[in-house]
């Protein structure tokens, strides 16, 4: 693990409600209208965060985070190791849609381990992992849509919680009879474990040539504002953000500057969002109408290589504006059938600004960081407007049998292209307790903007496509036991291709995934409750020019999650987390060359790309917790202790490059994917 990473909370942590399709049924005495409501969900496994809050923020290894639940899923992988993105399925990170409250996030999860959300904010979260319905566009992985909760009607509160990683407050209350408020703000505390200046260490305690000019830190934001107008309307203002930076110098001992001399310098990252909200809501007998209208900034800013001032080096600059307009209106027209209708318009400008050496290259290339091409510098303003329109058919066949049929209408206005997508469902209830579930649907998403800008990318790219196919089993035990079966299928076409025709990037990549997720689900009795989740899967990508098909960097065959939490009495509860799954595969290093660019200095010669793998990733994480009073108002303390038994997973390799002095000499470093056995103490109050 890099020597920045090392004091960076982990995101993998278990914490779910596998709760199966039937079980939720009996929610409801009207045997037909439970179906319609359970299946509208369209979670391919069940995996729903509600007001639960307790038993999500107990789960060890969150510390609190119930969005962690994520990265414990089935189907769900850490990409490029336990602090990348999520990828879900086989599917690349870059094809997830994040929503929350029924509008585009910026991001979800922060660049150094957790979620955005302050715990409290959280109502629902629901991850549709494949097969999902027509309510979402330009997605061809998996949806993470995230529902805040709505403030309460209670007396001012606020609640403080302080943690070895994070402090933040959270306050709510009622304004009147009809109008309730919550603020929330967080601040990381891992600033304190550093000194501004520090040149960082390896684990042997050698220096790195890495300085820590700005310690890794985030901050974030979150905001309601309910108005009930009566009792079939509200009005709620939305309001949430978030920042992540980190600064450093690299010294010319540093790997980096070993690698790449121009980088030796200072570097600074900035990635931050805001957005505005406001959504209507009318609740019918058989009608609910929402719509609402949304802002969003996005700016990502990465300098690099500056050694005199901030004009000496390099550097890429992101920025997003977007305005969304969006509308749901699901209607029943009677117990058999229902419809839902989604409709969404986002207007969305970007800006380019770079000085930066140009680098041809795709997820699908393991040797991009040695592509480098001609220093280039320019400004590129585009526009990527989007449309969508969706319709649903609900309709229940008879007890036993119900039908989903859709279609999903998508307009990308910077390629000019039109879609059509079916999206299908057909779902039999065996039993109150048993429940077969088959889906299939077409999906598409623009492709990213570094492939299609003009100059640097292909603005004549046409965007991707996906087919995924499931089908499902669940049933409901005695004693609150559950299970759930679920196979897929997904298939990717139109992946962009590095070119060497002079036009950068043409449609030449494919691929596909496959796979099972099985859970096996103990509700809460006799004071426990557990699961355990198993992922069996396959990823591949093939070159549609050379017809070489290889792995999926983020392919991860095998995943298993188990948890359990015991009430040991009325003030101490426990549990425990385990997690393991396959090694990452990586593109094993087999020689050593001159860098041609620099004297006395030498690059890595890649093998077969993905072709190897690493040891299998295992970790445990044990969580304690007991309430207690602080003078006479209600508090928590929470002990944790993460990676339990200590275990070196690896990450990544690299050529060791202080070591290396000739093309003989072949000596690979290995950097560590997780932290060591590290413990936590966290407490909170409110008053």
């Amino acid at each position: 693990m890099s020597a920045l990473t090392t004091v960076i909370p982990s995101r993998l942590s278990l914490v779910a409600l596998f709760t199966t399709i039937a079980l939720q049924a009996h929610a409801n005495d009207d045997k037909t209208i439970e179906h319609i409501e359970v299946i509208y969900k369209r979670s391919s496994v069940i995996s729903e965060i509600t007001e639960d809050a307790q038993k999500l923020v107990e789960m060890p290894g969150a510390m609190g985070d119930p969005l962690r639940a994520a990265f414990a899923l089935p189907g769900v992988v850490a990409a490029g190791g336990s602090m990348g993105a999520p990828a879900v399925r086989g599917s690349s990170p870059d094809d997830n849609l994040f929503e929350v409250d029924f509008m585009p996030a910026g991001y979800i999860f922060h660049d150094f381990g957790s979620s955005i959300f302050n715990r409290n904010t959280i109502q629902d979260f629901q991850m549709n992992s494949a097969g999902f319905g027509t309510s979402y566009s330009n997605a061809t992985g998996a949806v993470f849509d995230v529902t805040l909760r709505n403030p309460k009607y209670q007396d001012i509160s606020t609640t403080i919680d302080v943690s070895m990683f994070n402090a933040g407050a959270f306050v709510e209350g009622q304004l009147s009879d009809s109008t309730a408020f919550y603020l929330s703000g967080r601040k990381s505390t891992l600033p304190l474990f550093f000194d501004d200046g520090e040149e960082l260490e390896d684990e042997d305690g050698k220096p790195t040539g890495i300085v820590l000019n700005d310690p890794p830190d985030d901050h974030d934001y979150q905001g309601k504002f309910l108005w009930d107008l009566n009792s079939n309307n509200s009005i709620t203002f939305n309001f949430n953000g978030a920042e992540d930076t980190v600064a450093a110098g690299f010294k010319n001992n540093s790997d980096l500057a070993l690698k790449t001399p121009e980088y030796q310098g200072d570097a600074k990252y900035i990635r931050e969002f805001n957005s505005q909200s406001i959504l209507w809501d009318h609740y019918g007998k058989d009608l609910h109408i929402r719509a609402g209208v949304g802002s969003l900034s996005n700016k990502a800013t990465m300098r690099y290589g500056q050694r005199a001032t901030i004009s000496d080096g390099y550097y890429e600059i992101f920025e997003d504006e977007q305005l969304s307009y969006k509308a749901r209106v699901n209607y029943r027209i009677n117990k058999q059938h229902r419809i839902i209708a989604d409709l969404g318009y986002y207007d969305k400008d970007s800006t380019y600004k770079y000085d930066a050496f140009q680098y041809i290259c795709t997820e699908f290339d393991p040797d991009c960081d040695l592509n480098k091409g001609d220093r280039i510098k320019g400004k590129i303003d585009i526009a990527t407007d989007s449309a969508f329109l969706g319709v649903n058919h609900v309709w229940q066949i008879s007890d036993n049998w119900q039908s989903e049929i859709g279609l999903h209408a998508e307009h990308y206005d910077y390629s000019d292209e039109d879609f059509v997508h079916p999206r299908m469902a057909l779902s039999y209830f065996v039993d109150q307790d048993t429940t077969i579930v088959a889906k299939a649907g077409r999906y598409s998403r623009m492709q990213d903007m570094q492939y299609i800008v003009p100059e640097l990318g292909n603005p004549n790219l046409k965007a991707q496509r996906s087919d995924h196919f499931t089908v499902g089993f669940n049933q409901s035990l005695s004693d609150e036991w559950s299970y759930s079966v679920e196979g897929y299928y997904k298939t990717m076409d139109d992946l962009p291709k590095s070119s060497a025709t002079g036009i950068n990037y043409i449609n030449g990549t494919k691929g596909n995934a496959y796979g099972v997720d099985i859970i096996i689900n103990k509700n809460k009795t006799d004071n426990w409750y557990g699961w355990v989740a198993i992922s069996l899967a396959k990823s591949e990508r093939e070159d549609e020019i050379t017809g070489v098909k290889k792995d999926y960097y983020a392919d991860t065959p095998f995943i298993l999650n188990a948890v359990l939490q015991y009430d040991i009495n009325e003030k101490w509860s426990g549990g425990f987390n385990f997690t393991a799954r396959s090694g990452q595969a990586y593109t094993p290093i087999v020689g050593v060359r001159e860098n041609p660019n620099f004297e006395n200095r030498f690059l890595p010669v890649y093998g077969d790309p993905f072709s190897e793998r690493f040891d299998t990733y295992h970790r445990l994480d044990i969580r304690f917790e007991r309430k207690t009073q602080v003078f006479g108002l209600d508090g928590k303390l929470v002990l944790e202790l993460m990676n339990a038994y200590g275990q070196d997973n690896t990450a990544y390799i690299d050529l060791d490059y202080k070591k290396v002095k000739s093309i003989n000499d072949l000596y690979i470093e290995e950097e560590e994917d997780d932290f060591e056995m590290r413990p936590s103490i966290g407490f909170s109050v409110t008053f």
